[in-house]
């Protein structure tokens, strides 16, 4: 009986070690998401404050193209 117990005993320390490293790879993965979520999301922050500077410019220039056509139009009836 002795060795039953023994092989017994070794089965499930090998099954508890087999869901462990089961386990820290899962954790290893889900903190590099995590990470790779942080950067983007600080990336994305970065870029929709530049996208937010360039429509400004874009608009001023919008602004600019629409009072030079006008002054144009009117130059061209006068």
């Amino acid at each position: 009986m002795t060795w039953e117990i023994t092989v017994g005993f070794f089965t499930i320390l090998s099954s508890l070690l087999a869901a462990m490293g089961v386990v820290v790879k899962v954790n290893r993965t889900l903190t590099m998401l995590d990470n790779s979520v942080r950067q983007l999301t600080r990336f994305m922050e970065k870029q929709s404050e530049k996208n937010h500077g360039f429509g400004k410019l874009l608009s001023d220039h919008e602004i600019r193209l629409i009072r030079l056509e006008g002054e144009r139009k009117d130059g061209d009836r006068g």
